[in-house]
């Protein structure tokens, strides 16, 4: 009686059970639940689809859009887009000077992946009576964007680089013009693009190697950065930008000694202006050093001047 009482009971279980569900089926098949459905559908492709205007910092591609001047990463083009890049900077202080000259191949692999290969030529380092000239370490560097969101008022990217630097310069010139030893960099970047405004932040270190007991010392760099759109003529992007440069060496390590007048920490802050057109960008700025805590006897950067200018091909 017991055993089937309770099978009586399991199967009216299942029943009402049942009814239930197929009354919310039922339910769900009236013009409202289809209205309801459509519209949450509607509103995952139109959140999917959405996107900023083309107006402001967005009016045009990506390449084109406002980015570092001073700062690292930000080097994502769309898939087969090749950037022409040269950039030349000048730190100038007493009885010290130092001109960099960068010209540079940007190759968008994917709309995520990038690979820049840049090779850096000094006409001058100065310091105090040593002067010097040459190559510097050529340097191949690779950005992925991990994460990229798209939404009516901003978009999102944040970016992993990695690049890898060949000893082409020298540790025997004095000053030196480049590490000596492979060298491998790793870091990250972070922006944020708006109408108006946009705005980064990247972290990243230089790993060194050791040649013949020299070894030059590890870099760990620091940087944020924000600006905003200034009103533009059609097919061109106007932008002012600051910046807020850091970099902490450690001290270098020369013949298994480490040489007292090395290393220290530096932040500079960089305003700089932007233009650029589908074809051209061209972005130049002032470096100020506001803090430079350098340890022994170094001579400190009083300031420094920044140019970069790039052709775009699609």
């Amino acid at each position: 009686m017991i055993k089937s009482s309770i099978l009586k009971l399991l199967v009216l279980t299942i029943l009402f059970t049942f009814s239930l569900t197929y009354g919310q089926i039922n339910d769900c098949n009236n013009s409202e639940c289809k209205e309801q459905a459509t519209n949450e559908n509607n509103k995952m492709k139109t959140e999917e689809s959405s996107e900023p205007p083309k107006v402001g910092n967005f009016a045009l591609p990506t390449s084109q859009q406002p980015a570092a001047l001073f700062g690292f990463g930000g080097n994502i083009i769309d898939k087969g887009e090749i950037q022409l890049y040269f950039f030349a900077d000048e730190f100038i202080g007493n009885k010290k000077m130092t001109i960099d000259l960068i010209p540079g191949i940007l190759f968008g692999i994917t709309n995520e992946w990038s690979v820049f290969f840049n090779l850096p030529f000094t006409p001058i380092i100065k310091n105090g009576h040593n002067k010097s000239n040459g190559l510097e370490d050529f340097f191949i560097q690779f950005e992925y964007a991990f994460y990229n969101k798209k939404t009516l008022t901003h978009v999102d990217q944040a970016t992993l680089i990695g690049n890898i630097t060949f000893p082409t310069g020298s540790t025997k010139k004095n000053p030196s013009t480049g590490f000596g030893s492979p060298s491998l960099f790793l870091g990250g970047a972070y922006y944020r693009t708006m109408v108006d405004w946009f705005m980064f932040t990247a972290q990243g270190a230089v790993f060194t190697s050791t040649d013949n007991k020299t070894k030059i010392g590890e870099q760990f760099l620091y940087q944020f950065g924000l600006g905003r759109n200034i009103p533009s003529p059609q097919g061109w992007i106007y932008a002012w930008m600051i910046e807020i440069d850091g970099e902490y060496n450690k001290r270098n390590r020369i013949d298994g000694i480490f040489d007292k007048n090395s290393g220290g920490n530096v932040v500079y802050v960089t305003p700089s202006l932007w233009i650029s057109s589908k074809k051209i960008l061209v972005q130049f700025g002032i470096s100020l050093p506001i803090i430079q805590n350098l340890s022994g006897d170094q001579r400190k950067f009083d300031y420094a001047l920044n140019l970069n200018i790039a052709w775009s091909f699609y």
